[in-house]
């Protein structure tokens, strides 16, 4: 973080995140956006609808590649990133540490510079300044610019929303 060897608990805390990252995350992320769309009807014939779509159009290959996924259905791309942000696979992001000399205001609260700060991404996730007016909503729509939402507003959504286990902040 500062070019400076990692100290044993920094170590430590790094292995234990790379356990518990490649513990189960995929089947966690995977099963909770199949667990929205059965819940949600509404959201999953729209996704059905937008893969038989770009299907019919041959759109797809099978299996289907990556960059088809983020060129031709966009709706199943904002389901799964809605699904990660409200139930993250792994909800702690990696720390910074607060900058020297001065330290660091967080939130209104002084950190002292050499801290190291993290947040909890369930929280984050759900910020009401980046999430409203329903932040604990299911709700997809909120990652498409064609529903109203400024490409500022989605990149700001992303990179909050970052995902350890899929590493979809580039989709």
């Amino acid at each position: 973080m500062d070019g400076k060897p990692l100290t044993a608990m920094q170590k430590r805390a790094h292995v234990t995140l790379l356990i518990q990252a490649g513990a189960d995350t995929t089947g966690t992320a995977l099963g909770s956006t199949i667990r929205f769309l059965l819940t949600h009807p509404s959201v999953f014939a729209r996704v059905r609808a937008e893969l038989a779509a770009a299907s019919d159009a041959k759109l797809l290959s099978t299996p289907i590649q990556f960059e088809e996924t983020r060129a031709h259905l966009p709706y199943f791309v904002a389901c799964i990133k809605e699904s990660l942000r409200l139930h993250p696979p792994a909800t702690n992001l990696f720390g910074r540490v607060a900058p020297s000399p001065d330290g660091k205001v967080v939130d209104g609260t002084w950190v002292p510079a050499g801290t190291e700060i993290t947040s909890n991404s369930y929280v984050v996730q759900r910020d009401p300044h980046l999430y409203a007016p329903d932040p604990e909503a299911y709700r997809p729509e909120r990652w498409l610019e064609d529903e109203g939402n400024s490409k500022e507003h989605i990149s700001e959504m992303d990179a909050s929303a970052l995902c350890l286990a899929l590493g979809l902040e580039s989709v």
